[in-house]
């Protein structure tokens, strides 16, 4: 925000300043170089932000990699108080902080943070609809996943991760529709097409295709690089293995 109002600022001073000093001869000849040192303005204070701000972003991923949840957090939370000078910077900061949390089955402090996320990447509001859905608030899913087809609504994921939730919640017929949705704008997604069919015989949609995609969501007890066959035994990021006895 402070990003342009200085760049405003920066070329309101200088386009008055060249029409007091007759160094134009109107108003009108005052205008393009006040809009050009607005954009420069601007543009070098995002910069700045951008110096600021990326480093603690990679610290995270490198606490991420190393399974040190409460560190990335710690460093995603110390950027958010430079939103006041990026208009973008707090919803992305809670998009990730909220996916952490969720990852963690935080669900409460999830919500918190992706309620306040922005909408773009679909993920984010994905992630806050799978929370809702996990807490059985089905009124907050249902609009949280309206914002989720809207933005995502090329990719069939977004369309599946609704349907399979109403469909979870015996909602057959509203999973069904929401597929329909969902190939008219994506006709070619063969997924899409062969999970309506499964709707419609009122089976278990098939999501394993979507790999990771689908599982970070963890709605069937499944996890980011976990074997099917290996559910349930999976070690979480950040916790040692219990050392095997020699035979």
């Amino acid at each position: 925000m402070w990003t342009i109002v200085l760049g405003l600022l920066a070329g309101g001073i200088l386009g008055g300043a060249l029409r007091a000093a007759n160094l134009v001869h109107t108003t009108g000849g005052a205008i393009f170089p006040a809009v050009v040192a607005t954009l420069v303005t601007t543009v070098l204070l995002f910069r700045r932000v951008g110096q600021r701000i990326n480093p603690l972003v990679e610290e995270a991923q490198r606490h991420i990699a190393g399974g040190r949840r409460e560190m990335a957090l710690a460093s995603l939370r110390a950027g958010i108080p430079l939103k006041a000078w990026h208009p973008l910077l707090e919803g992305q900061l809670r998009a990730q902080i909220g996916a952490l949390l969720y990852d963690s089955g935080d669900l409460d402090g999830a919500l918190v943070e992706l309620r306040r996320a922005s909408k773009r990447p679909w993920e984010a509001r994905a992630f806050l609809a799978c929370a809702y859905f996990r807490k059985r608030q089905e009124p907050e899913m249902k609009r949280a996943f309206a914002d989720v087809v809207k933005v995502g609504a090329k990719d069939g994921l977004a369309w599946t991760l609704y349907a399979w939730c109403m469909n979870a919640r015996g909602q057959k017929d509203q999973a069904v529709e929401i597929l329909k949705r969902g190939l008219s704008k994506n006709p070619a997604d063969q997924r899409l097409k062969n999970n309506l069919e499964l709707a419609n015989e009122g089976k278990k949609l098939k999501v394993a295709p979507y790999g990771d995609r689908w599982s970070r969501f963890q709605l069937d007890g499944s996890l980011p690089g976990v074997p099917k066959a290996a559910r349930g035994f999976a070690q979480r990021p950040g916790f040692r293995q219990r050392p095997q006895r020699k035979s």
